[in-house]
C-alpha cells in the first residue's frame, strides 16, 4: 500500500476551494449539497428497511396466529421493536445532518493522526484517531494519511462527517 496524501482530496471528494471554506470553519455551497446527498441516501435505505422489516414483522404475527405459535408472534413482536430501533437512528441521523446544514459551521481537529486497522472475521475496520477523537473512515481515506503525521481534519460538527483534510506540516 502507498501513502500519499495527495489521494486525501480524491478519497475524501473535496477540492481547494471546499477546502479553502474549511479552514474559514464553514460549509461550502458544494459540502452542502453532499450532506444532502449523504442524508436523502440514507432516508431511502431506512426507508426500505423500515417496510421490509414491517414486512417480516406482519408475516411472522400471520403465521404465529395462524399456527397458533408463541415463537413466530414473539418473533415478529422482536423484529416490530428492532424496526423502531432502526427507525429512531435514522431519525437521528437525519436531525444530526439537518444541525449540520442549518449551522454552516466547520469542526477543526489538529494534531498526529494514529491510523488503526482493526481485522474482523469478515470485513476490516479503518479508523482515524487524533487527539482522542476516532473517526471511522473508508480503506482507500486511511490509505491517504500518513500513520504519526500532523494533519488539520475538517468535520461537520455534530453528524461527525469528514469532510476535508490537510497536512499541517
Amino acid at each position: 500500500m502507498t501513502v500519499d496524501s495527495h489521494d486525501l482530496p480524491s478519497a475524501l471528494g473535496f477540492t481547494a476551494a471546499d477546502l479553502e471554506a474549511n479552514r474559514r470553519g464553514a460549509l461550502n455551497h458544494a459540502q452542502k449539497e453532499r450532506m444532502k446527498r449523504i442524508r436523502r441516501r440514507n432516508t431511502f435505505i431506512a426507508a426500505a428497511m423500515f417496510v421490509a422489516l414491517a414486512m417480516g414483522a406482519t408475516i411472522l404475527f400471520y403465521l404465529g396466529q395462524l399456527n397458533r405459535s408463541l415463537i413466530l408472534y414473539s418473533a415478529g413482536a422482536i423484529l416490530t421493536m428492532v424496526n423502531a430501533f432502526t427507525v429512531v437512528r435514522a431519525g437521528r441521523a437525519y436531525m444530526r445532518i439537518g444541525v449540520d446544514l442549518r449551522r454552516g459551521k466547520v469542526e477543526i481537529l489538529t494534531g498526529e493522526v494514529e491510523r488503526v486497522l482493526r481485522r474482523g472475521r469478515a470485513i476490516d475496520s479503518y479508523m482515524l484517531r487524533i487527539n482522542g477523537v476516532e473517526l471511522n473512515v473508508s480503506k482507500e481515506v486511511f490509505v491517504g494519511f500518513r500513520h504519526m503525521a500532523s494533519y488539520r481534519l475538517y468535520r461537520a460538527g455534530v453528524s461527525r462527517i469528514l469532510l476535508s483534510a490537510e497536512s499541517a506540516i
